[in-house]
């Protein structure tokens, strides 16, 4: 009956208080109980008002309104009971309140009870709505709105939580910090990085509890950066030239993880600041990285590093061991502290130093390499080399599947750097047998075509090849197989050139005998054939002379010069005038006239030959094959046909003055030596050196 129920409210009451209290998992059941007695209590007040009629009251009686005295003295005596029940009713909500705001402690321990909490949470907000909803209209104009009233202070009450957990934490890391002899810094950032747990935590086990549209990790995130902004950008806008590398990387590494971690939590955008900061901070990180870098590669430069033979007899130093030791150094720091993206930039500047290395190195070799020992350029050739390999090893931990221009930069430039790596190694080859020719050139190949040369008393050819074979046992064991094999190509060639460029010479004086200088130029040939055709063709035709004959084709001039040396008439060697023309390009008929000077012969007989070459030029095409070139390259034709080249310098020898661009013929017109020297640089680098393919 209602005496009855009204009778028992204040047991009721006491009973759902001592639930709360010792049955927190009863919050549901004691909410449903309290909601009953709210119902009742305006109901009640409802009726005592007169707004409504009672079930059992007649259409003809009037209500309570009419009579304030009895109005009044009803709810003197009921308002005790109105006043538990509300009571009871704000108590329930502070329960709620408590436990939403507990979520860190409840979520791990009792997620069942913050689920509840939230549950009549959500209730409590949908009744306040019906309540409002059911309203007259003239009542919501004059009532507040209590719809989300709750959910406001159970916000401001989540707010309050979550600034004293960041504050305590704060400051209790920062102590610890203190006791364990961290930095500043690092004390800062570990006390920053427990908001980032916090974060990460509340994605994880504490979201799933709330409505999706209860925004509880954007209310962390806000009094978060509220509170930890201003003591993290501290750190940083300082003079950040003053700060340690290692603090650069931990800021850096932090920041970028917070932005991060907001972005995959979905707590909004990362600060602008902070991404300003970390553009800043990696700059000045890489731009000092970089010069450390720098500065320690110029001490491995200074010093006069040992040069050791490997296990296989290669010749190596430790210079590159150490600049990859600095390098691996540099990245693994990076790797610790850096994040995947960051670090490939690291990689990147550590590139680039290394690439800037290699060209001072490349660099000075091209000046100092006539004064280096064979036994430091053969170092540098499997150094270069092995380099390569080095240097791919840094992309070893590089996804290089995965997408950016970054990684695709990185990848890049590696991969030009360890070409770079292998055209050094190409060029040191070669200023190696440049090295070995330089010995040879001005006491032995330089001297033939002298009377000594000519009599037989000195035999420069044998002199060169004994010379060239004690080179060739060493340096098949100093060089890989690879390199050896283009040093031996390029010392053949520069064997040929400099006796052609010696045979060329205005300094040859006319022969005593035709017949035994031309002798003497087949003597010569077998002796270069029997060495680099018969004891080295393998190896030059793994150089890249793979055409049948090529080999011996490039003594083929020798054969021609003694032909042309002991010619009675020039029609006796046509083949010989054509293939030097047609191989000697523009400067074709000077080098005939040159050689054929050196026999001696008049004017008369100089212009048969003339004559001769002038047909032949005529029937092959002056220019024929003139893009095929492979000796003499001082002369070329001008656009009107004109031969140039000749720099005034005075021909050797007697005979008549010519009119001709050749100057004097008696005793050998001469060569222009210094732009030929210039020209026999160029010799096909490129055909005789091509980058190897790896393995």
């Amino acid at each position: 009956s209602r005496i009855e129920n009204f009778h028992s409210i204040p047991q009721r009451v006491k009973r759902l208080q001592g639930a709360l209290e010792e049955t927190p998992n009863s919050l549901m059941v004691v909410y449903k109980e309290t909601q009953d007695l709210e119902d009742w209590r305006d109901e009640l007040i409802e009726e005592v008002k007169g707004s409504r009629r009672s079930s059992t009251t007649s259409p003809g009686q009037a209500g309570y309104t009419r009579s304030p005295e009895v109005f009044n003295k009803i709810i003197d005596v009921l308002g005790d009971h109105f006043a538990i029940v509300l009571q009871l009713s704000q108590q329930v909500r502070q329960e709620v309140t408590k436990h939403i705001c507990s979520c860190f402690e409840l979520a791990s321990d009792e997620p069942a009870l913050l689920v509840r909490a939230v549950e009549v949470f959500m209730l409590i907000e949908d009744n306040a709505k019906r309540k409002f909803e059911s309203m007259s209209e003239v009542m919501r104009e004059n009532l507040p709105n209590m719809h989300h009233a709750f959910e406001a202070e159970i916000i401001i009450s989540m707010r309050q939580a979550f600034d004293e957990r960041i504050q305590a934490q704060y400051v209790s890391c920062m102590l610890q910090s203190a006791d364990e002899g961290k930095t500043g810094i690092e004390a800062a950032l570990l006390a920053a990085t427990r908001g980032m747990v916090d974060m990460a935590y509340l994605k994880s086990d504490v979201l799933p509890c709330f409505p999706p549209d209860f925004k509880v990790l954007q209310f962390y995130r806000e009094q978060f950066e509220e509170y930890m902004l201003p003591q993290v950008a501290a750190l940083y806008s300082q003079n950040i030239s003053n700060l340690e590398l290692g603090d650069l990387l931990r800021m850096v590494s932090w920041l970028h993880n917070y932005n991060k971690q907001i972005l995959e939590t979905g707590a909004g955008d990362p600060p602008e600041d902070f991404c300003d900061a970390i553009s800043n901070l990696m700059g000045e990180y890489l731009v000092r990285a970089a010069q450390q870098t720098r500065d320690w590669f110029a001490n491995i430069e200074k010093r006069d590093s040992e040069v050791l033979p490997e296990s296989d007899g290669c010749l190596v130093t430790r210079d590159p061991e150490d600049m990859l030791n600095i390098v691996n150094m540099q990245v693994s720091v990076a790797k610790e502290q850096l994040p995947k993206e960051l670090r490939y930039k690291v990689i990147r500047g550590c590139i680039d130093e290394l690439d800037a290395a290699q060209k001072r190195l490349s660099a000075d070799l091209e000046l100092v390499w006539k004064t280096t020992q064979v036994e430091n350029l053969c170092a540098v050739v499997n150094d270069s080399y092995r380099m390569q390999d080095k240097v791919e090893s840094l992309l070893d931990d590089v996804d290089r599947d995965e997408g950016g221009d970054g990684v695709a930069e990185l990848i890049s430039a590696t991969d030009d750097l360890c070409r770079s790596y292998v055209v050094l190694a190409v060029d040191a080859t070669k200023f190696a047998a440049l090295s070995v020719m330089e010995d040879l050139k001005e006491p032995v190949l330089y001297q033939v075509f002298s009377p000594q040369w000519e009599d037989g008393s000195e035999q420069y050819a044998q002199i060169a090849t004994k010379t060239l074979r004690d080179w060739f046992n060493d340096l098949s064991m100093w060089l890989p197989e690879y390199f050896f094999t283009k040093l031996v190509r390029e010392c053949y060639e520069q064997t040929v050139v400099s006796y052609i460029e010696t045979a060329m010479g205005k300094k040859v004086k006319p022969f005593q005998s035709s017949a035994r200088a031309s002798q003497q130029v087949i003597n010569d040939r077998f002796t270069f054939a029997e060495f680099f055709v018969n004891d080295f063709e393998s190896t030059l035709v793994a150089s890249g002379m793979r055409k049948p004959g090529e080999v011996e084709e490039s003594l083929e001039i020798l054969t021609h010069i003694s032909k042309l040396i002991t010619a009675p008439m020039p029609t006796d060697v046509e083949d010989d005038i054509k293939w030097m023309l047609r191989h000697f390009g523009s400067s074709g008929e000077r080098a005939i006239l040159h050689i054929v000077g050196l026999r001696g012969l008049g004017k008369t007989s100089i212009d048969e030959w003339r004559f001769i070459i002038s047909q032949d030029i005529t029937e092959i095409g002056r220019d024929c094959e003139f893009n095929q070139t492979r000796y003499l390259l001082p002369w070329k034709y001008t656009s009107k046909g004109e031969e140039e080249g000749l720099d005034g310098r005075e021909s050797g020898g007697g005979g008549y003055a010519s009119t001709n661009p050749f100057g004097s013929v008696g005793g050998g017109v001469g060569v222009n030596m210094e732009k030929w020297k210039t020209a026999a640089k160029t010799i096909s680098i490129a055909s005789k050196f091509s980058t190897p393919k790896k393995g």
